[in-house]
């Protein structure tokens, strides 16, 4: 989680508006939001804070001991050592403590929606469903964070003591998106820029969320043109010009917008990505993936890269790099179910039996899950028709396919098309 997005990290993991590149920016505008809150508090009055660092006590006896605004400081200091069960305990105290005052409410649910998440992305003792439960706190307590800024009387005390600022509108926009509350999150984008137009930060995450749920809507050309307008010369104008095209079916025009992209940063990792789905949308899947081969291995590990790499080595025939670049992927992300069941494919066109039968198993016990084996199962009984093989094994046996939830379902139309569909521009 360091700096904007839309300046690009460096090396860093960005490839799919409708996935990967929304998603890693809810991290950035987190980080953003931070910094934002922190400078505002640092000039509000502070009562006296004990000398003993708040991350070295129980959290809720950090609480107790500390008045609000050290309790929200301590919040960002579990967050920042990681210790995200104990930033979560504080800010659900913080809520309770701030009750009907409309000030102390929208700050307080700021800090929440920041600790949540943090919880949900980083700690490693959480199933699935957990994580996705603390996601969709997050992305509740950021609306009530805007909702309670903006709309609660009397008007002229909020406007005073507080508003909500842009990074928290972005913020909240981003998670919206992520847990697929889409017109909520086109909502809050149109609010953030009615504010500040201008904002490359809030237009780029804008015009990709809008890019995700329907490549036609009107407002996408808008944003890419203000953004072209107001940056004509940064990677992510012309990258942003190559999604569109991408997502439009424009294989041609997103090549060339895709290596104008590249052209302009080639040590940006979004850059890379975005040509490389260009390259494999003009079925040149073989140097798409001699395009990321060029990368570290430490670089080619990150969950994004792993991913396009292991479709363009796929969609190239190569079976064995294809299963080794996708056990990649799902050791960097082992609880993303459509690693999973992609993993899954890749084992069985090398042949390995064992391992896909391994991976499907594996599959069963995700959240989201279920739908993905539901999605892979004609190429898996194609699969295993070419070989002989029985449609199914005694270690993978499917349980009876449970109805989908509203998160899968959503979760299902923001996953890419893959080489088990029929789609070839992802």
């Amino acid at each position: 989680m360091r700096g904007s997005h839309q300046r690009g990290t460096k090396r860093a993991t960005h490839h799919r508006p409708t996935r990967d590149l929304v998603a890693s920016a809810v991290l950035a505008a987190a980080a953003i939001l931070t910094v934002a809150c922190e400078n505002r508090d640092a000039q509000a009055p502070s009562t006296h804070v004990d000398s003993k660092d708040p991350a070295d006590g129980d959290a809720q006896v950090a609480f107790a001991r500390e008045p609000f605004d050290d309790a929200a400081r301590a919040i960002e200091t579990y967050i920042a050592a990681n210790r995200t069960r104990e930033a979560e305990l504080v800010a659900r105290k913080l809520v309770e403590q701030a009750g009907s005052d409309a000030m102390l409410g929208a700050r307080a649910q700021e800090y929440a929606a920041r600790a949540y998440f943090a919880r949900a992305e980083l700690a490693d003792d959480l199933t699935p469903l957990q994580r996705e439960s603390l996601v969709r706190e997050a992305a509740q307590a950021a609306q009530r964070a805007v909702a309670t800024g903006s709309n609660t009387t009397p008007p002229t005390r909020i406007v005073n003591a507080y508003s909500p600022s842009l990074e928290a509108r972005r913020f909240a926009a981003m998670l919206a998106d992520r847990v697929g509350d889409h017109a909520i999150a086109q909502t809050l984008y149109d609010a953030a820029l009615a504010a500040a137009p201008d904002d490359l930060a809030t237009l780029l995450p804008a015009a990709l969320s809008a890019l995700s749920h329907d490549a036609r809507d009107p407002r996408i050309d808008e944003f890419a043109a203000r953004h072209e307008r107001l940056a004509p010369d940064a990677p992510w104008s012309a990258a942003l010009r190559a999604e569109i095209a991408l997502a439009r079916g424009d294989a041609s025009i997103a090549l060339t917008a895709a290596e104008t992209a590249l052209a302009r940063d080639r040590e940006m990792l979004e850059m890379r990505l975005v040509l490389a789905k260009a390259l494999r949308a003009n079925n040149r899947a073989r140097d798409a993936a001699r395009l990321l081969s060029a990368l570290s291995e430490i670089e080619r590990s990150k969950p994004a890269i792993a991913q396009q790499f292991a479709l363009a080595l796929t969609e190239s025939g190569e079976s064995t790099r294809a299963a080794a670049a996708w056990d990649l992927a799902i050791r960097a992300t082992p609880n993303d179910p459509y690693l999973r069941a992609e993993a899954a494919l890749a084992f069985l066109r090398d042949g390995d039996e064992a391992r896909a039968a391994s991976e499907l198993a594996a599959l069963k016990a995700l959240f989201g899950g279920a739908a993905q084996r539901a999605r892979i199962e004609p190429a898996i009984r194609s699969l295993r028709a070419r070989d002989g093989s029985p449609a199914e094994t005694p270690a993978e046996t499917p349980a009876e396919t449970p109805a989908k939830t509203s998160a899968e379902t959503a979760a299902d139309r923001a996953k890419p098309d893959t080489p088990s569909s029929s789609h070839p521009s992802e």
